[in-house]
């Protein structure tokens, strides 16, 4: 596992006591099985021994998944501290994963070097939209055949391109979103609901992606 010395990421809040305490806090959220659930019906959709990124790997929610499924499993993640909880969670698991500490926006991997990129509770909360477009294309360019991704639907109008200079949240139509992934050469082939945000004006959404 390759690890190295990095500053917080603007607006990053997974260090320390947060770190430690994500997988227990955020386990009890209702929408986490969901998630979990949903992840496994899309996973149980693409073949076996792929090799998958996650980013931000966070605590290696989804590796018992992978590893049942045959996958070589790669992680990245901006917190070193959320690599180190990975670790204590996943124990002799974690072994079976390469991990390293990074950004999004600038990916340590060679062009289609794996099959499977996930990423969750990332793109719609975390980063900046002008980090949000630069993040994609390095998805893009990491990845030769497969997706899955999570984002914010807005189901009413007005619906909206997110300003660079803030969040993503939940502003695009699904029409909308289904044409920014294809900008970076993703076409949705399946939805996933996880969640309904806003008095069920917006929802977030697992999306499996087939790369162009």
């Amino acid at each position: 596992m390759a690890r190295m010395n990095m500053k917080k990421v603007k607006g990053d809040r997974y260090y320390g006591k947060t770190a430690s305490d994500y997988e227990t806090v955020r386990s009890k959220q209702p929408w986490w099985g969901v998630e979990q659930r949903e992840m496994q019906t899309l996973l149980d959709k693409l073949p076996r021994d792929l090799s998958v990124v996650d980013i931000p790997f966070g605590t290696g929610r989804f590796v018992p998944y992978y590893l049942e499924r045959g996958y070589k499993v790669h992680g990245l993640d901006a917190s070193d501290a959320m690599l180190d909880t990975a670790s204590e969670i996943l124990g002799a698991q974690y072994a079976q994963c390469k991990t390293e500490v990074g950004l999004s926006t600038a990916l340590p991997f060679a062009d289609n070097e794996f099959d499977l990129l996930v990423s969750t509770r990332f793109l719609r909360d975390i980063i900046l939209f002008r980090d949000v477009k630069t993040t994609m294309a390095e998805f893009s360019r990491v990845t030769k055949s497969y997706a899955i991704i999570q984002l914010g639907i807005n189901l009413t109008a007005p619906f909206e391109i997110p300003p660079d200079d803030e969040k993503m949240s939940s502003r695009m139509s699904m029409e909308q979103t289904e044409d920014f992934l294809l900008e970076y050469g993703f076409i949705v082939t399946d939805s996933r609901f996880v969640k309904g945000v806003r008095d069920q004006t917006s929802e977030i959404r697992h999306l499996l992606c087939k790369k162009l």
